[in-house]
């Protein structure tokens, strides 16, 4: 479910939707003139309102209501994909589209008010939202229950002045967390090789190379064919990628940069048949980057084996 779809409201001039409303289907709601089913869970008369073009801060589900005796199904919830910190969701207040619209339904609210709102499938994504068609798992008929509990009101100006200023505060973060990680990873290598009791010197470009069992075959040159088996860790020990598990050794053009540096210097250091254990710095794996569960500067630790270069 897309949760950038169009949630817009606006204030009605008095309580135009709650004053009259009729025999409802929905047990424990009623329905409006106009046709919308809503019930209100708490009110908080003094709260603050929003105007047109507003923001509304608030908590809120979408659920898909069940039909002929099906269950009810959440397909979106604010606290899983938040568009602010604190699960929030933002929808600006503009006029409804027809009558009934969901958007009717919290113009009398205010902040601290919840309530919840039933409408049709229909009307929500073809006209609301202008879509072309219902989404894959809405059916034509359908009703769809809104739950909102409102948080604040704010001006559209303010929220973008917010969402700025929490960026600038992430980006901040996330650089200060990538300058520690820089900061500590040649410690983190020289605290590896001294728990492993490993006493090879890095080479030039630091790579550390310890050689497990020397092979009986040559070894590979630039532009050959190599096959290799191997196994991927972190300097925790957490495993990443493994060969041996998919039972697929890899096969790659050696120094021609289609695996990483490391591997390229690494792997033209063996004896085809024989294994090693390399150490391999951020600068020769993936960097400041990183690359799924590899964080950014973090060295590497592969247990590999040539098996044959042609």
């Amino acid at each position: 479910m897309n949760k950038n779809l169009k949630f817009g409201f606006i204030l009605l001039t008095g309580s135009l939707l709650f004053t009259a409303c009729r025999q409802s289907r929905h047990e424990g709601f009623e329905e409006s003139e106009t046709g919308l089913y809503y019930a209100i869970h708490k009110e908080n008369p003094s709260g603050k309102k929003g105007k047109e073009g507003d923001i509304m801060f608030c908590s809120m589900t979408l659920t898909l209501k069940g039909s002929e005796g099906k269950k009810d199904s959440v397909i979106f919830n604010s606290d899983d994909a938040p568009d602010y910190p604190g699960g929030i969701k933002f929808i600006q207040l503009l006029k409804p589209e027809y009558e009934g619209d969901l958007m009717e339904g919290v113009a009398d609210l205010h902040v601290g008010d919840s309530a919840s709102f039933i409408v049709s499938s229909d009307s929500f994504f073809l006209v609301s939202n202008k879509l072309k068609g219902l989404p894959p798992g809405i059916n034509p008929g359908t009703e769809l229950l809104f739950t909102f509990g409102v948080k604040d009101f704010k001006s559209r100006d303010e929220t973008i002045k917010l969402v700025q200023n929490l960026q600038t505060q992430q980006s901040a973060m996330n650089q200060e967390k990538m300058n520690q990680l820089r900061e500590s990873e040649a410690d983190d290598m020289k605290a590896y090789m001294e728990r492993k009791n490993i006493t090879a010197k890095p080479t030039s470009s630091g790579l550390v190379f310890v050689q497990n069992e020397k092979g009986n075959g040559p070894k590979p040159k630039k532009g050959q064919k190599v096959t290799v088996n191997y196994s991927g860790y972190l300097l925790n020990g957490k495993k990443f990628d493994s060969s041996y598990d998919r039972n697929e050794p890899i096969t790659f053009t050696l120094g021609q940069g289609e695996v990483i540096a490391g591997w390229d210097e690494g792997i033209g250091m063996m004896n085809v048949g024989g294994t090693a254990t390399l150490v391999i710095p951020s600068v020769l794996g993936y960097g400041s980057n990183g690359q799924g569960d590899i964080p950014p500067f973090a060295p590497l630790v592969f247990e590999v084996q040539l098996l044959k270069a042609e």
